[in-house]
């Protein structure tokens, strides 16, 4: 009788297992690793990024403390041990870096799961009332308080390349109760304000080697071109858009500039806001035009208040094609912040579904936002 020969999986060549891990997500990996000695050592390489749709950063546990993590397409949460997002509100999340800020207003820049990690310079600070930067907040300042101030000084932080990556890396800042913009280049032992925009910012984005920035001002958004470096100005481009109390992010959109208008309402009874209005926009900044965006080719864009992500929905069956997954998104800094507002917006259908089930207030520290990790 011809025996039956049983493949040695642990033998497998490394070559062809570093192939394999170029389709696992962050959980497969930590599976894959566990398979045998082999086939540990090249998951310790993490040489390809996990391929999974972003996760959404959340809260934390009120008995381990230990981080909360969603994965959409799993529709599971991880509950992940992260000492330094312990107390942490989450300013922004690029290239799978977190921006963390802590009572005592220290700013941050963390990879979690590398632990890399880069202390920012103190940030400037705001004047509830004269509307120019000061030295010192007390505590017990009558206007605000340390806890004030974590929620509001920094409303979104994007980086220009992957720390990992490059040693140069620059950082645009949204701050202050006016959303103005500041700067940090690495190296740099200060921030720097920009100066001369008076719109208030809704949202940054870097978009074809240059950082952007969109505010509205009377009725109508406005696009800025930022330069930071070496000499720091700003210039308005591309067309002005109607804005009408809507939210608006930008958008890159595979190499297309989108602004994306939002519209939140607060539905009969109080206590509960809700998306109720999308519109997106094409904007052609050469020829200072825009036009409603419809077809999305299959993609979609995973958004919210401090970060954004594409991502090709053919290559993830439970995603969404041609859709918004909307995070929750305060309209003031007081605002009760919890996991309401996650909402699905079809752009073929014109209409809106949840993709995650009601959780009641939690605090603004863990407000939700949208993050691919990154293991180099």
């Amino acid at each position: 009788m011809e025996s039956t020969l049983i493949p040695d999986w642990s033998e497998l060549h490394s070559d062809i297992l570093e192939y394999l891990t170029s389709f696992l997500s962050l959980s497969d990996y930590s599976r894959f690793g566990a398979v045998c000695q082999n086939w540990f050592s090249v998951a310790k390489q993490k040489r390809h990024p996990p391929r999974q749709l972003p996760w959404l950063v959340m809260g934390e546990d009120d008995t381990t403390h230990k981080r909360k993590f969603y994965s959409i397409d799993e529709k599971k949460h991880y509950l992940i041990d992260i000492p330094e997002l312990r107390g942490q509100r989450l300013c922004g999340s690029s290239y799978g870096w977190l921006f963390t800020m802590d009572i005592e207003l220290n700013f941050r820049l963390l990879n979690p799961f590398t632990k890399k990690c880069y202390d920012l310079p103190p940030l400037p600070r705001y004047d509830k009332y004269m509307n120019t930067p000061y030295v010192k907040v007390s505590p017990s300042d009558e206007d605000y308080t340390f806890a004030d101030m974590q929620l509001f000084l920094v409303s979104k932080a994007i980086l220009d390349c992957d720390p990992s990556k490059c040693s140069d890396f620059k950082v645009l800042i949204t701050y202050g109760s006016n959303r103005e913009l500041a700067y940090w280049c690495f190296g740099d032992s200060a921030w720097t304000l920009i100066q001369g925009v008076y719109a208030e910012i809704d949202d940054i984005i870097f978009f074809k080697e240059n950082f952007y920035a969109i505010g509205n001002l009377c009725r109508h958004n406005y696009i800025y071109v930022v330069n930071v470096w070496p000499d720091p100005k700003i210039k308005r481009v591309g067309p002005k858009v109607p804005e009408h109390d809507s939210f608006s992010y930008l958008v890159d959109y595979m190499g297309q500039l989108l602004v994306v208008q939002r519209w939140r309402k607060e539905l009969k009874g109080g206590g509960l806001i809700m998306t109720k209005k999308v519109i997106v926009k094409t904007i052609d900044l050469e020829e200072e035009n825009y036009h409603e965006y419809k077809p999305m080719d299959g993609h979609a864009v995973f958004m919210g208040a401090n970060s954004c992500v594409t991502v090709d929905a053919s290559k993830y069956p439970r995603c969404i094609k041609n859709a918004l997954y909307l995070t929750d998104t305060p309209l003031y800094y007081n605002d009760e912040f919890g996991c309401k507002d996650l909402q699905i917006y079809n752009m073929d259908q014109h209409s809106f579904s949840r993709y995650y089930s009601f959780e009641p207030y939690i605090p603004f520290v863990a407000s939700p936002i949208w993050f691919i990790p990154n293991l180099r």
